[in-house]
């Protein structure tokens, strides 16, 4: 560490260690509300999984009830037959400098269309193939922020770790032994002084 033990030098290292306290603050705030962010949306994704494992699970039982009825020849060839398109309507916000995406819908456009050769099984199979389909988007939306998150909850963890077991301490230790070098010469200018004054006052 070098420095200047000097008025001015103390002066400076307390105005970086004032702001160095303040921004630790201010990054212990920021990462506490990213573990809630997280942990919330840890939450829905373990719903949106319990959801999406349950129209999976009525999906193919639908998809079992279709295949008794038309053979699985016939749905592969159904199947094979089909193409849609998706889109997805989303929003996007900042929180704590991390994109957050929401999926508010999700529309798939064109593929099964309910026909002469269907079944009411098939139809309710697809249906529900398609509303599985949905979830698993929000899923994967809610994974991606649950990314970023993470991503953003280590680099504040860092700076937060920096600025508290590393550069306030410094500038903590930088101030002391400042204030302890001016206080010493203190000291020793005042018992000169005093000595000084005792020679006057001898001598007169």
């Amino acid at each position: 560490m070098r420095f200047k033990p000097t008025k001015m030098e103390l002066l400076r290292v307390k105005r970086e260690l004032k702001l160095a306290e303040k921004g630790h603050k201010l990054l212990k705030k920021k990462q506490d509300g990213l573990v809630i962010e997280f942990f919330k949306v840890l939450r829905e994704i373990k719903c949106l999984r319990s959801v999406a494992g349950r129209k999976l699970k009525a999906a193919g039982k639908s998809l079992s009830y279709a295949a008794a009825m038309h053979g699985e020849s016939d749905i592969q060839r159904i199947a094979t037959g089909i193409s849609a398109e998706v889109e997805i309507e989303h929003s996007s916000k900042k929180f704590m400098g991390v994109n957050i995406l929401n999926v508010r819908d999700v529309q798939i456009k064109g593929g099964w269309r309910p026909n002469m050769d269907s079944s009411p099984e098939l139809d309710v199979a697809v249906l529900r193939y398609r509303e599985m389909f949905a979830e698993i988007v929000k899923m994967a939306e809610k994974q991606l922020v649950l990314r970023n998150l993470a991503d953003e909850l280590k680099k504040t963890k860092r700076r937060v770790n920096a600025l508290e077991y590393i550069i306030v301490p410094r500038l903590i230790s930088i101030r002391d032994i400042i204030t302890f070098k001016l206080e010493e010469s203190d000291r020793e200018n005042f018992a000169r002084l005093k000595k000084i004054k005792q020679r006057v006052s001898d001598a007169a």
